[in-house]
């Protein structure tokens, strides 16, 4: 089993069980896990060690390992508190990262974000980690590099590559409680001339609710070569990569005073689709050359019945991304980055007020970008990395009923980024980074302004939201056997963009209600971990991390509301968060436990529409078990939200279960109940 040694800090897993030193390697032989582990979310691939970023890093082993079906799932295990999903499988998931907000993160796939451009934040749990051999989590502004969303941070996915000579796969089946079933398959083949992987997979899973099912199935195919030419090496990859589901949701909160209702049959849809190739050509020792060539595209579908025909919504865009490395020596680098970008959309979510009915229309965006990073050693440890970036795009807006095209608006942002990464010794290292990042407004905000100004003529201006992030952190090892990781952060972000309701109360109705740059909030955060490691003949370990932060409403500052009583943007944020796991591992067992605790945090009524306190701590319990009763067949027993409450229809209309934290981890949405997986795994 497990041979990687275990990435714990800024290189890895916070409150993970992470993955076990080999058992029966001596001590002595144990090595620092960070040194050997890059980072490929820079500009160029980067030891973790020489990043100014906090960073952690799951590697395809711990990847197989946890069994996360998701890149919800998998959060919820890397960063403690910091994923908040509504509902059972398949729902809505979403990442509030040292405090900032849901859509303030940037999911990139092989360098490539996947965000859907009309939503207004990634959809977690609709992000399938099938044929994904790497998870990266950069903290902090990473807009000189990814543009517009990336303030609170960036998840960067690494599908499966090149891998070793031969021919290599998996297959895997799992079962368990609620109807639980699924399976995945992927094999790897590669040779002198390329390689080729490819990959699929279903499951499907049922809660307490009747008609609460949950079904997902994609697939992916990657393929590459090497080419030596007169002009120098080139590599050469072309990829595929599919994936849908179905989740019902079968509640909803409606009427006037709101009251929740249970309606069978209700679901969401979605579905994601991309198709590329990359060029990587060495064109010179000093001068690398790297271009990427992607069309993605999706559907979404909310929940159906009366109100699907006003917020399905597909897209597709097209994106191509080159940069250039030019390393004159050993001590610089120079990268700079050329994006374009094209977004088409159609969705159906404005009212015309003349007929009180669903407007369908079709936006075009269309950005491109420039970025120039350099990374410079000034000292044997120290590193110093800055960067520019400049970015600009408009919306143009296409109403389906009258043909007619305007130009929905237009905005422009430039931001920077530097930092210093200092390693004073093997036990010791020291980074700190400042920089700004912004957020571009979606096509569907400029489109309710354009619908709010065709009304009365009014200008509806929006500009983008901007951040300042300021972050310190330290991370080492001692006496051996002991491993530690401290880190704190604060952002500040302006010009935050609110839905201002049209209050006018005209007759008839105007529906002039519009997005507007109004607000602030400060969010801060401090996170300490420790661990420790040990054994020879059976290895075992255990993790401690704790993270207090504070997302603060900069406009209603008073002692009253200082944290936001009248702002969503500080929703579902906890104040502490504290998590411990542990693993013992022989060369054929694998124990490990997982305990978070997410403390009170700030949430929206699904009836009265107002800032509540949850009141009561989140608790997650975990356990596993693994075992190798033959070479490369793996049985893992796993036991997933132990401690939440099992609610049923009836529990969740009556509300007798809100803001009891082990069962409300999103207030108003029926939390998934206590589950058990068994899974077996074949590997060759």
């Amino acid at each position: 089993m497990g041979s990687a040694r275990v990435l714990f800090s800024l290189a890895a897993m916070s409150a993970l069980f992470p993955a076990a030193a080999r058992a029966g390697l001596a001590e002595a032989d144990r090595k620092p896990a960070e040194a050997t582990v890059t980072v490929s979310a820079e500009a160029q691939p980067v030891e973790v060690t020489r990043t100014p970023a906090p960073v952690r890093i799951l590697e395809a082993e711990e990847l197989a390992r946890l069994g996360s079906r998701t890149l919800a799932e998998l959060l919820e295990i890397l960063q403690p508190g910091a994923v908040m999903t509504s509902g059972g499988p398949g729902n809505q998931g979403s990442a509030f990262l040292n405090g900032t907000l849901s859509r303030n993160v940037v999911v990139l796939l092989d360098g490539l974000r996947v965000n859907d451009p009309t939503a207004t934040s990634p959809d977690l749990g609709a992000l399938s980690l099938v044929g994904i051999a790497r998870v990266e989590l950069v903290l902090g502004p990473a807009s000189v590099l990814y543009g517009s969303d990336a303030i609170g941070g960036v998840i960067a996915l690494t599908s499966l590559g090149r891998g070793a000579s031969g021919f290599h796969g998996q297959a895997g089946l799992k079962t368990g409680t609620d109807g639980q079933l699924g399976g995945t398959a992927q094999v790897q083949m590669t040779g002198d001339r390329g390689w080729i992987a490819a990959g699929a997979e279903a499951q499907k899973q049922e809660s307490s609710f009747p008609n609460d099912a949950f079904r997902q199935a994609g697939g992916f195919l990657r393929l590459g070569t090497k080419l030596q030419t007169g002009l120098g090496a080139m590599e050469l990859t072309g990829f595929y990569r599919n994936g849908g589901q179905t989740a019902s949701v079968p509640f909803t909160t409606a009427g006037y005073p709101a009251a929740r209702s249970y309606e069978p049959g209700r679901e969401t849809r979605a579905r994601q689709e991309s198709w590329g190739a990359s060029l990587r050509w060495s064109l010179a020792p000093t001068l690398l050359l790297e271009n990427t060539l992607q069309v993605l595209s999706g559907s979404t579908g909310d929940p159906n019945g009366p109100l699907r025909q006003q917020t399905d919504r597909d897209f597709r865009r097209v994106e191509d991304q080159l940069t250039l490395h030019w390393t004159p020596s050993s001590a610089f680098r120079l990268s700079g980055r050329l994006e374009g970008r094209e977004d088409t959309s159609h969705a159906k979510n404005y009212y015309d007020p003349s007929t009180y009915a669903a407007v369908r229309y079709r936006g075009e965006g269309r950005d491109l970008a420039g970025a120039l990073e350099s990374r410079w050693t000034i000292a044997e440890g120290l590193d110093w990395v800055a960067g520019l970036r400049r970015d600009a795009g408009h919306r143009d807006l296409t109403r389906y009923d009258s043909l007619l095209r305007s130009r929905a608006g237009s905005a422009e942002a430039g931001t920077w980024r530097t930092g210093l990464n200092w390693t004073l010794a093997p036990e010791l290292r020291l980074y700190a980074s400042a920089g700004q990042g912004f957020r571009m407004p979606s096509t569907t905000e400029f489109a309710l302004n354009a619908q709010a100004e065709s009304q009365d003529g009014r200008t509806y201006a929006i500009l983008p939201e901007r951040s300042r992030t300021f972050q310190v952190g330290a991370t080492g090892q001692f006496a051996s056997h002991w491993e530690y990781r401290l880190e704190a952060q604060r952002t500040r972000i302006s010009d935050l963009l609110a839905y201002v309701y049209d209050t006018s109360f005209a007759w008839p109705a105007l529906f002039t209600s519009h997005y507007a740059n109004q607000g602030a909030i400060r969010a801060q955060s401090l996170e300490g971990a420790l661990g420790w490691r040990g054994g020879t003949e059976v290895a075992c370990g255990w993790d401690l991390i704790l993270r207090s932060q504070e997302t603060r409403d900069l406009d209603h500052n008073t002692g009253a509301d200082r944290f936001g009583q009248q702002n969503t943007a500080i929703l579902r944020h906890p104040f502490f968060t504290a998590a411990v796991s542990a693993f013992a591992q022989s060369k054929r067992w694998r124990a490990s436990f997982r305990l978070d605790r997410v403390g009170p945090r700030y949430d929206l009524s699904d009836t009265t529409y107002q800032v509540i306190s949850t009141g009561k701590p989140y608790r997650d319990l975990s356990v596993g078990l693994a075992h190798e009763p033959l070479k490369n067949l793996t049985l893992a027993l796993r036991g997933e939200h132990l401690l939440q409450k099992r609610q049923t229809t009836q529990d969740w209309l009556s509300g007798r279960y809100d803001q009891e934290g082990d069962a409300a981890l999103v207030y108003g949405f029926p939390a998934p109940g206590p589950r058990w997986t068994l899974a077996a795994t074949w590997r060759w």
